[in-house]
């Protein structure tokens, strides 16, 4: 089974980043004497920190900046709730449970939390799936070495660590499940474009995914003169997906011009504009 290692680096830096972030903010509440607000305050800060980082990585990573803005925004208000409220969780079932118990089962819930608002902010409902499987696997890990850090090292040192290394490992999770349950992607043979260089993948997560020149697409190539704005869809229909090039639009699929709706099957070969593409598609299991 083949992963993306640049996407599984790309979201355990941008998590481990937000880590930091969080710790930064997180000792200018720690003088804070009510327990219960400094909790809340430490999950708004780690979930608006790591849930915007990760929002906005793979914005990020294909150039769409306008976009990252957007999507670390949702994030930053998804996960600042969502880290609050895991958090206090948390620290209720640390209380409840006590020890490495407690702290994994509550730093668990945070990763759910934290890790469903990369789903919310990219429009994807396999990115929820996504965030909150890695999130919960993430969290749980971290809180196994929040734990552990803090025990062995003094409290504002410890802490620091294990803030970073639980931003990290959300990221690492999230990507991996996304890695692991991924049905279809693009990846990028040859391009003319200035953001999709050779290898890079593009995961179709959405029931549409858009081809185009615009930064709204989720396949975005720009500075191609020969790509339009809107220049094809895949669509998803269950564990099929289909190729449609918008009106006026050339896509050659195998060498061939498409016009109309293809299927697309695993190892097809789409050129759109100066870039050329090959489908890749998970197989499934069949009965029999």
């Amino acid at each position: 089974m083949r992963f993306s290692r640049e996407r599984l680096l790309f979201y355990s830096a941008a998590g481990a980043l937000g880590g930091l972030a969080a710790w930064g903010l997180e000792e200018s509440v720690a003088g804070i004497h009510s327990y219960w607000l400094r909790a809340a305050l430490l999950g708004l800060a780690i979930g608006l920190c790591i849930g915007g980082f990760l929002a906005a990585i793979d914005r990020l990573s294909f150039g769409q900046w306008r976009l990252a803005g957007r999507s670390a925004l949702g994030g930053l208000g998804f996960g600042a709730l969502g880290g609050a409220a895991g958090l206090l969780l948390g620290e209720l079932l640390f209380d409840l449970l006590h020890g490495m118990t407690g702290r994994v089962v509550g730093w668990a819930v945070l990763g759910v939390l934290v890790g469903l608002s990369t789903g919310w902010a990219s429009g994807s409902k396999l990115r929820w799936r996504n965030g909150a499987l890695g999130g919960l696997l993430g969290g749980g890990v971290g809180g196994f070495f929040y734990q552990l850090l803090t025990s062995l090292f003094p409290q504002a040192l410890g802490r620091a660590v294990a803030i970073v290394v639980l931003g990290a490992l959300i990221g690492l999770f999230i990507s991996l499940v996304g890695e692991l349950l991924k049905r279809g992607w693009l990846m990028v043979v040859r391009s003319q474009s200035r953001n999709a260089r050779e290898g890079r993948e593009y995961d179709l997560v959405k029931t549409v995914t858009t081809i185009g020149r615009a930064e709204e697409s989720d396949v975005g190539l720009f500075g191609d003169p020969a790509v339009n704005t809107r220049h094809a869809i895949i669509r998803r229909e269950g564990s099929a997906f289909y190729l449609m090039p918008t009106a006026g639009s050339q896509v050659a699929l195998n060498r061939q011009p498409v016009s109309g709706r293809r299927r697309l099957e695993s190892g097809d070969r789409l050129e759109v504009g100066g870039t050329l593409f090959v489908f890749r598609e998970r197989a499934q299991k069949t009965e029999g």
